[in-house]
């Protein structure tokens, strides 16, 4: 049989050259179970015939199915869109469909390559498929001898409908009406102890007829006598298996198949790919060639050809500028020098120099377009603090060459403006939120963020390196005692300058913890008046201090006897209370935030005033003497066991306070200590031996 396959072996020999280097990327990728049968059905457009293509899943089932072959079956499903009750069904293979015998693959194989290849791996009695024939790439082509055959046939099935009918693994029925849909079902004819029964199916009609779409997003990339194509196949991967790319030299007058071959996407699944590619040399530059790409589904059938592309190819430049040496001189001018082959001068119009902020660019031109004999350039612009510069080469065809970065930085020790605008706002979980305005300057790098718990303390970074936003976040703790923290900004460049810092802004925090208590120092007890004495909080921000009073054993709330603002004032005489009576005091401190702490609590008992209806003053009288700067206050009483007696005065307004005490025999008393068109009030009340004291007796006069 090898003596007899000798022009089918040259055939396929010349296609396998071809085929090599797609040899382990036809193998199904490890571990993935494929179906034992694959089917696929296709209308004709005239509505006719309908085309199906199966194939074996594995090179095991492969083999065995081309010696047993496939039953075909047809069932009528549907006619003028109505469901027949019993599908009508129809064997479509007397026998098993099965390979044709060899001697019935010449003629065919002789034109077609494919089918050659099929043939060869049918009957063949060795598939070697490599150039070399020694060594280890040999004992690989012999182990892989049944896969090899097994892909590269059902590959070579894809590009011959042909071959396929020839192999058994294609059918076409001709017997079909428009108005009918038919279920074809395959099955193997193997027996059951060979392998497993299997079948499968299409449900297809033949007025399901769909134009094949032509092949899109077609790009060339023409270069020196040479051509780079590139298409999308992942769109049509389910339309087409394999490409035919088309030249034309003539203008598009005619165009043929480029090898005679078509191009095909082996993917193994490991990555999906997206798009073809295809090279191909060109006769000469200068000339116009033009290409489309026409579509290949696995039933031979060609889809229509893709859009037009054309261009020529043009020669490289092949030499490349490099930049020497560029810096900034003592005026602000950028000097840059660079080395270009002078031979390829006449391949050029010119130099461009390009700038960019960082080495990956984008570049943009920085200069006009430089002399071809130029090699040095000054130019004066504003810089960057970092700047990148490339030299390009103008070609006259064809792509430029630009050379490699090249770094310059102008000294710079201008620090940045100082921040503005800075503002802080805190929440009452203790998270201050920090902002300022973004500095205009081209070279800022970022920011530096300071913090202080008092005025006057040195101001601690709040981040090891650089802040690249306008706003920060903070927390302070609310359990320390400061009831403030304080916050600057600076800025920084990229050479690390750095502004003066910013205007200090306060937070003050949310307050947790109350104020320090006020504590009551002294007291004293005069007749039906208290005195307290307290020490304020020390507490900075306490607003007022409140002096509270109830009566010992009074379920009655407190009674506010007054409100101080600020920690000033530390005293307070609380008159006319009940005589015997004992009273609780307490002095509250509130704090800015609104905290408050209550002082230890004060008890104290007023004298007891004496009962009697005669311990009380008969008279009171005030006389103004102009003439003599006073007036004389005087008084009556018959009252008996007198202490001694005590005299109060106020301007009119004010609360009496105690002014003086005198022997129990005092009759009167003159203010000399008096001021012209004021109204004052003074009162008398005795002391008895017994601690016991009269009711007040007052009087008020006009001076």
């Amino acid at each position: 049989m090898k003596n007899e396959t000798v022009t089918m072996k040259t055939l396929y020999t010349f296609t396998g050259l071809l085929l090599m280097p797609l040899l382990l990327l036809a193998q199904p990728p490890a571990k993935k179970k494929e179906p034992a049968l694959r089917m696929i059905g296709r209308a004709d457009s005239t509505k006719n015939a309908i085309y199906l293509r199966w194939a074996s899943g594995t090179p095991l089932s492969w083999k065995i199915n081309n010696k047993y072959g496939f039953i075909l079956e047809r069932y009528t499903v549907i006619r003028n869109k109505q469901m027949l009750p019993v599908p009508e069904k129809v064997l479509l293979s007397a026998s098993p469909l099965k390979p044709r015998p060899l001697e019935e693959w010449e003629t065919l194989a002789k034109k077609d390559n494919n089918a050659a290849v099929i043939a060869q791996a049918l009957y063949g009695t060795d598939f070697d498929v490599s150039i070399n024939e020694k060594g280890a790439a040999k004992i690989l082509a012999q182990s892989q001898e049944q896969e090899q055959r097994f892909s590269f046939s059902l590959y070579a099935a894809d590009n011959s409908f042909e071959g396929a009918l020839m192999a058994g693994w294609a059918f076409v029925d001709r017997n079909v009406k428009p108005d009918e849909k038919y279920l074809y079902r395959l099955k193997t004819a193997a027996p059951a102890k060979l392998l497993i029964p299997d079948s499968i199916s299409v449900f297809i009609s033949p007025s399901e007829y769909e134009p094949l779409p032509a092949v899109q997003e077609v790009i060339a990339r023409f270069g020196n006598k040479g051509v780079v194509l590139a298409w999308d196949v992942q769109m049509l991967a389910h339309y087409f298996a394999s490409y035919y790319v088309e030249k034309s030299e003539d203008g598009g007058a005619s165009f043929k198949k480029v090898n005679g071959l078509p191009v095909s996407n082996f993917d193994n699944g490991a990555a999906k790919q997206t798009r073809m590619f295809f090279m191909d040399s060109l006769k000469e530059n200068g000339k116009e060639y033009q290409y489309r790409v026409v579509g290949l589904n696995p039933f031979g059938q060609p889809g229509p050809p893709s859009a037009i592309v054309k261009g020529m190819g043009r020669e490289m430049l092949m030499t490349v500028p490099n930049i020497r040496n560029a810096y900034v001189d003592k005026k602000g001018v950028l000097q840059v020098n660079w080395v270009f082959d002078e031979k390829a001068n006449k391949a050029i119009s010119g130099f461009q120099l390009k700038r960019a902020d960082n080495i990956k660019g984008p570049y943009e031109n920085f200069s006009d377009t430089l002399s071809v004999a130029s090699r040095t350039a000054a130019i004066k612009k504003e810089l960057a603090a970092s700047n990148y510069f490339t030299i390009t080469a103008l070609a006259k065809e064809g792509e430029s060459s630009t050379s490699f970065p090249f770094l310059v930085q102008p000294e710079d020790s201008i620090a940045p403006a100082i921040p503005s605008g800075l503002k802080a706002l805190i929440d009452t979980n203790g998270v201050v939120t920090i902002s300022w305005n973004k500095n205009s300057e081209k070279d800022l790098m970022g920011y530096k963020v300071f913090r202080a718990q008092k005025i006057g303390e040195e101001l601690v970074p709040l981040v090891d390196s650089v802040w690249y936003g306008t706003s920060f976040r903070d927390t302070l703790s609310l359990k320390m005692l400061n009831k403030k923290s304080y916050y600057a900004i600076t800025a920084l460049d990229t050479r690390f300058n750095q502004s003066a810092k910013s205007a200090l802004v306060e937070v003050k925090k949310p307050e947790v913890i109350p104020p320090s208590p006020a504590v009551i120092s002294k007291f004293k007890v005069e007749g039906s008046s208290i005195t307290i004495q307290w020490i304020s909080s020390s507490d900075a921000d306490v607003v007022s201090h409140t002096l509270y009073r109830k009566l010992a054993g009074d379920s009655l709330s407190p009674i506010a006897v007054r409100t101080f603002q600020g920690r000033d004032t530390t005293s307070y005489t609380d008159r006319e209370l009940s005589g015997g009576s004992t009273y609780i005091y307490y002095v509250v401190a509130k704090s800015e935030g609104g905290l408050t702490t209550p002082s230890e609590e004060l008890t104290v008992a007023t004298v007891q005033q004496a009962s009697s209806a005669d311990a009380q003053f008969t008279r009171m009288y005030a006389y103004t003497q102009p003439e003599k700067r006073r007036i004389e206050i005087s008084w009556d009483h018959t009252m008996q066991e007198v202490a001694e007696l005590r005299v109060y005065r106020a301007e009119r307004g004010k609360q009496l306070v105690l002014w003086k005490v005198l022997p129990a025999d005092g009759k009167g008393i003159y203010d000399t200590n008096v001021q012209t068109n004021t109204a004052y009030q003074y009162g008398v009340m005795a002391v008895f031996k017994t601690g016991a004291f009269s009711s007040m007796k007052t009087v008020t006069t006009n001076y």
